[in-house]
C-alpha cells in the first residue's frame, strides 16, 4: 500500500503543508492552500445518530467514526492525509489515485460498524473537481503545536457542500460507497478505546460549535477572533478551560467498554478471537497501571510522561468550516458564552450549538506509545453530535 513510489508531487500535497503553531491564528486564511484538484473528499457519518446516541451508544457511535479514520490513514502510509473527527463521524481527504486502495478499507468500516454494533455507517467520497465545478472550495491548514502531533484545519465551503451530496436520499446516489471488496481486520490497527470517561476538572464540560454564516471571508475571520477571545475572557487560557487533567485519567477495566475496542479489532474474526484479544486488554491495562504508575522508561517509551503527552496530543479544539471546543468550566460560564453567542445568532452573523455534560472520551490512534499517538475527544452523552442538533435547527430557520 505505500505511495512512496508515486510520481504525482501533488500526492505529498498535506505533507509539504507548512505548519502554523498557534491554534489563535485558525481563522486566518493565509495559513490555507488549496486542495489540489486530484484529490477527493471522503464523508463518514452514522446513520440515526441521535437516536443511538440517545439509547446511550454515544461510545460506540464516537468509536465507529475514528475507527474509519484509522481505517483510512492505515491504507495510505505512509502518505498523510488530513482528516477530523466529527463525534459522529469523520471527514479526509486523499488523491482521487489512491481511491482504489482506500475503498476496501472503508467498506471494512461500514461492515464492522453494521456487525459489532448494528450501526449504519454512511460513506461517500467526493471529487475536488466536483466540489470546484459547483463554486465550492476546500482550503487545509495544519496545525501543530508540537514536533510530535499536527492536526488539519479546514477553510471553505466545500467540505459542507460534500457532507451535503453524500447525505443526498435520492436513488442510486453516486457518491456513495456501499459494496466492494473489503479489507481484513488488520486495517483498525492502531484502534484503541482503553480510558473511562473523564470527569471534567471543574462542574462540566461544553461541546461547542461554531459557524459563520456570513459571506465575506474578511468579516468570518473576524467573527471567529472575537469568538475565541470571548471564550478566553470567559473560561480562561488554555490551562484554565482543558478538559484533561493528569490525575482524572485512568485506564478502564469495564469489561462492557473494552468489548467495543476488541468488537472493532477482532471484527471478521471468531468469537473466541474477540474473547482472547478481550482478555489481552485486561492484561494491558494492569501492564500500563503499573508502566505510568512506576514512571518506568525503556528504549521504546517514557512511560512517566505518556498521560502528558495524551493531553497535549489531544483535538480538543479544532477547526472544519466551523470552530470545535470541548471545554471545561461552570454552569454560570457557559451561560454566558451562550447569551454571546445568541447576540451574535440574532444579528444573522453565525449558527451555534452547545452540549453540556459532567465529563468526556477519548478514542485513540497509537502507532507507538512514545509520541506517534493521537487522541480524539467529545463530550459524554453525544457531545458534538448532540450540539450540532441545535446548530443545524439553527441553520434551518436562518435560511427561511
Amino acid at each position: 500500500m505505500s505511495t512512496q513510489g508515486e510520481s504525482n508531487h501533488s500526492h505529498y500535497f498535506y505533507q509539504h503543508l507548512p505548519p502554523f503553531a498557534d491554534f489563535d491564528m485558525f481563522h486566518q486564511s493565509r495559513f490555507y492552500q488549496a486542495l489540489p484538484d486530484d484529490w477527493c473528499v471522503v464523508i463518514t457519518d452514522v446513520l440515526g445518530s441521535t437516536k443511538a446516541i440517545e439509547q446511550g451508544k454515544y461510545k460506540q457511535v464516537n468509536a465507529v467514526g475514528v475507527a474509519s479514520i484509522v481505517a483510512l490513514i492505515n491504507c495510505v502510509k505512509p502518505l498523510k492525509v488530513p482528516y477530523v473527527f466529527g463525534g459522529d463521524g469523520a471527514t479526509a481527504c486523499f488523491p482521487m489515485a489512491l481511491l482504489d486502495t482506500v475503498k476496501p478499507a472503508l467498506i471494512a468500516a461500514e461492515k464492522m460498524s453494521q456487525q459489532q454494533f448494528n450501526l449504519e455507517l454512511r460513506i461517500g467520497v467526493v471529487p475536488m473537481v466536483d466540489i470546484r465545478h459547483h463554486g465550492c472550495d476546500v482550503l487545509v491548514g495544519k496545525h501543530q503545536p508540537h514536533s510530535y502531533y499536527q492536526q488539519a484545519m479546514f477553510l471553505g465551503d466545500g467540505l459542507a457542500y460534500a457532507e451535503k451530496r453524500v447525505k443526498d436520499p435520492a436513488p442510486n446516489n453516486p457518491y456513495l460507497i456501499e459494496e466492494g471488496v473489503c479489507a481484513s481486520t488488520e486495517i483498525f490497527e492502531g484502534f484503541e478505546c482503553r480510558w473511562n470517561e473523564i470527569p471534567s476538572p471543574l462542574d462540566e464540560n461544553i461541546s461547542l460549535l461554531v459557524q459563520t454564516i456570513c459571506d465575506d471571508g474578511k468579516q468570518s475571520e473576524q467573527i471567529y477572533a472575537q469568538v475565541l477571545e470571548r471564550v478566553t475572557n470567559i473560561y480562561g487560557d488554555d490551562s484554565s478551560h482543558h478538559p484533561l487533567t493528569l490525575e482524572k485519567l485512568s485506564l478502564t477495566g469495564s469489561s462492557a467498554l473494552l468489548n467495543i475496542e476488541a468488537g472493532i479489532r477482532s471484527a471478521f474474526k471468531s468469537s473466541f478471537q474477540r474473547l482472547k484479544y478481550l482478555c489481552h486488554l485486561h492484561l494491558m491495562r494492569i501492564v500500563g497501571n503499573w508502566l505510568m504508575g512506576r514512571k518506568v522508561q525503556t528504549q521504546a517509551t517514557n512511560w512517566g510522561a505518556y498521560k502528558q503527552n495524551l493531553i497535549v496530543n489531544t483535538d480538543y479544539r479544532k477547526f472544519d468550516e466551523m470552530l470545535r471546543m470541548v471545554i471545561s468550566g461552570t454552569q454560570e460560564q457557559r451561560q454566558q458564552l451562550r447569551e454571546h453567542l445568541q447576540t451574535l445568532h440574532e444579528q444573522g452573523l453565525i449558527v451555534f450549538g452547545i452540549h453540556a455534560a459532567p465529563s468526556s472520551l477519548i478514542t485513540c490512534v497509537v502507532t507507538d506509545y512514545n509520541h506517534d499517538h493521537v487522541h480524539f475527544l467529545d463530550g459524554a452523552n453525544g457531545g458534538y453530535a448532540m450540539a450540532a442538533k441545535e446548530l443545524k435547527a439553527q441553520l434551518k430557520s436562518s435560511s427561511r
